[in-house]
């Protein structure tokens, strides 16, 4: 788990809504593809607000997966007890 995107194996992920900004955690690749409009919607997982965190930091919405309303099915959970 990552907070600022900064060591992928691919190089620095960059903020669409700030390049001077990070784009945020573990789910900060999806965030920024998503705001920089390389897709509609991204998976990811939010142990510790993963997809909140990057979602807000490049100015889009980001769903925590659940047992209910937004499904988790074909995500791998990190920790099953907080995704």
């Amino acid at each position: 788990m990552g907070s600022t995107t900064e060591s992928s194996a691919y190089g620095v992920t960059v903020n669409p809504a700030d390049p001077t900004r990070v784009p945020g955690g573990s789910s900060g690749g999806s965030a920024a593809a998503v705001a920089a409009n390389e897709c509609v919607a991204a998976l990811g997982t939010d142990t510790g607000g993963s997809i909140r965190q990057p979602a807000s930091f490049c100015g889009v919405v980001g769903l925590k997966p659940t047992y209910g309303r937004v499904s988790r099915f074909g995500l791998v959970a990190y920790s099953s007890s907080l995704d």
